[in-house]
């Protein structure tokens, strides 16, 4: 594990790293071990970790990643057969039905979280990291890294997993449940996405959108 070091404030502020947890500016080597972190000298919170190629692993994991939830979202999710009668739910279904229910703004947010803003956030990570893969001219990087900032925070696929697995200990009892296509597409969506989310750090992030510009 490697320190960073401290440097004086006489530097151009572009060239500085805050740390998000206790403030201190730092300097970042241009390049490190793949195989270290860098953390902070003060409180020790890691600020990056190396990576051997994280373009390209980002690159094909948010490719993988866009193509399982749009399976996630094509097939049966669940099938529920209890008394004679049966009923199968899709992903989607998650928010209509509360949507029928009356519950409009819960069924927004259950759709934005684990559909539309994780499929919006590896879309804006393609669209950062394509062009600076092939040298390819683009437009408007900060504003869609601030963006992916943004929407980080509201992205809670692997919350939505955990909060059904929880469910069907219950439900298993009550009902014989089949576990669908898009059940599993989910599950291998889940850890895709916080892969990801672990490789693209803030400083990384940014790195790269300095990089391209």
């Amino acid at each position: 594990m490697a320190t960073v070091q401290t440097q004086t404030a006489t530097h151009q502020a572009l060239d500085l790293y805050a740390c998000h947890e206790c403030d201190l500016l730092i300097r970042l080597p241009d390049q490190y071990d793949a195989r270290k972190k860098l953390v902070c000298p003060r409180c020790h919170h890691t600020i990056t970790s190396g990576h051997r190629n994280p373009i390209d692993s980002v690159i094909a994991l948010s490719v993988t990643g866009i193509i399982v939830l749009l399976i996630a979202g094509s097939f049966p999710f669940l099938s529920f057969a209890t008394q004679g009668q049966s009923r199968t739910i899709t992903l989607f279904q998650a928010s209509t039905e509360l949507y029928l229910q009356g519950f409009d703004l819960l069924a927004l947010l259950v759709f934005c979280f684990i559909v539309s803003l994780p499929f919006l956030y590896l879309f804006l990570l393609l669209a950062i990291l394509v062009p600076i893969k092939f040298n390819w001219r683009r437009s408007q990087p900060i504003f869609m890294g601030r963006l992916i900032s943004f929407l980080l925070p509201w992205s809670m696929s692997e919350v939505f997993l955990i909060g059904v697995l929880v469910a069907l200990i219950k439900v298993v009892a009550m009902a014989d449940i089949v576990l669908g296509v898009s059940f599993w597409a989910y599950v291998c969506f889940a850890p895709i996405f916080t892969y990801v989310v672990s490789v693209v750090d803030v400083h990384r992030l940014w790195h790269w959108i300095e990089h391209g510009r």
